[in-house]
């Protein structure tokens, strides 16, 4: 792309009035990071996957409510997070949290379990026994 083809659409308040640098070719045909306000195609496609998230966050705490899942698992697709990334966080297996998210196994992990996954989550250990009194997801 060259730099005079960098998407400016100044309608799309996707930045709020920053830019983002986007690498383009110049005159002499050399890459320069050049500003971008972005383009009605990103807005739309971010709009999209927001969307999604929000509705995983909604049917994870839909679920939680229900008692079909742990608190862990709304935790989990709030910080969009699956099995391997709080695996990693945390030091455990991922069999070890899938069994977590079941809600009996839950109720019952001692502080220090409880405390891994608070930390890797960035929670205190009470935030993460307990589900949102609202659904604070559409913030997103």
């Amino acid at each position: 792309m060259k730099t005079t083809d960098v998407p400016q659409d100044e309608e799309q308040t996707i930045f709020a009035g920053y830019q983002r640098a986007c690498y383009a070719v110049d005159e002499q045909g050399r890459y320069v990071v050049v500003g971008s306000v972005g383009w009605q195609v990103e807005q739309v496609v971010n709009g999209q996957a927001n969307d999604e998230v929000r509705a995983a966050i909604a049917d994870a705490l839909a679920r939680a409510r229900r008692g079909a899942v742990s608190p862990l698992a709304y935790h989990m697709a709030r910080r969009q997070m699956d099995l391997g990334l709080l695996a990693s966080y945390t030091g455990m297996s991922r069999l070890r949290i899938r069994w977590h998210l079941r809600p009996r196994p839950f109720a019952r992990l001692p502080e220090k379990v409880l405390q891994r996954y608070a930390q890797a989550m960035q929670l205190s250990v009470a935030e993460l026994r307990r589900l949102p009194a609202k659904d604070d997801h559409e913030r997103l």
